[in-house]
């Protein structure tokens, strides 16, 4: 080939590259303009979490649900600091669905419906990586939650996490997913420290119908029929997860 060819070859191939489409860029979400002083602390907590929720939304549903995994991370931490930190023979990290949420029985629309009686069971369970959802066991027993950390991971008497199916039990919440653990905690809390695994959950639901019943400001839990107050927000980080549910119930990237 001499070099006539070549040059012609390279400005057909440029040609076509020029017409092939492209795929469009997110646009940048601008930072917010965030108070200053101690007592806006929350205030600024709150907005930044917002704006990271929509940056992560512009660049689309994947994003959305690893935010989703990074704020659950946070919450595990705050369950770990409380196991590691206080060794109290009783003290249980606040890691239920009650502690991070609010309480199951409350009303939430004019039919007296409460978050037990509003989310869908599916019909069928669903798999999840612990390391790619919002998975929250809720260890009490330091004694077995370390001797799980020894025995846990390659090379190691139990190997890497395996679900046993008559220990293991998890419900999932769509859209996320969200899996709250209900049996074999211990393990499962040191499966997220050692390295994950999957999970097949025992139940599965779809939890829109409350994510439309109810909004956040950050600070307290409303009905969204009346506006009046369920509770305080008692996790800043599931307020997030929360706001990203609704979110994913409308994205479509």
């Amino acid at each position: 080939m001499d070099l006539n060819e070549l040059e012609s070859l390279m400005a057909m191939a440029q040609a076509m590259d020029a017409r092939a489409p492209r795929r469009k860029q997110p646009e940048r979400v601008p930072y917010p303009d965030l108070p200053k002083g101690v007592r806006n602390a929350a205030v600024r907590q709150w907005q930044s979490l917002l704006w990271s929720i929509d940056s992560a939304e512009q660049h689309g549903k994947h994003a959305l649900q690893g935010l989703t995994v990074a704020l659950a991370r946070i919450i595990i931490g705050q369950g770990l600091q409380g196991l590691i930190l206080n060794a109290q023979e009783f003290h249980k990290p606040p890691l239920d669905i009650p502690d991070l949420l609010w309480d199951e029985d409350l009303p939430l629309n004019n039919a007296g419906q409460s978050m037990r009686q509003l989310r869908a069971k599916l019909p069928r369970p669903i798999s999840v990586d612990l390391n790619d959802a919002a998975v929250f066991p809720s260890p009490w027993e330091r004694w077995r939650f370390h001797g799980a950390l020894q025995k846990l991971g390659a090379g190691r008497e139990w190997g890497p996490w395996k679900q046993d199916h008559r220990n293991h039990f998890g419900i999932a919440w769509r859209p996320w997913p969200m899996v709250w653990v209900h049996n074999g905690n211990h393990s499962t809390m040191a499966a997220l420290v050692r390295g994950g695994g999957k999970l097949r959950c025992s139940e599965a639901f779809d939890f829109a119908p409350v994510l439309q019943a109810v909004n956040t400001d950050g600070v307290n839990w409303y009905r969204a029929d009346t506006g009046s107050v369920i509770e305080k927000v008692k996790s800043m980080p599931m307020a997030g997860i929360f706001v990203i549910g609704q979110r994913l119930l409308t994205h479509k990237g």
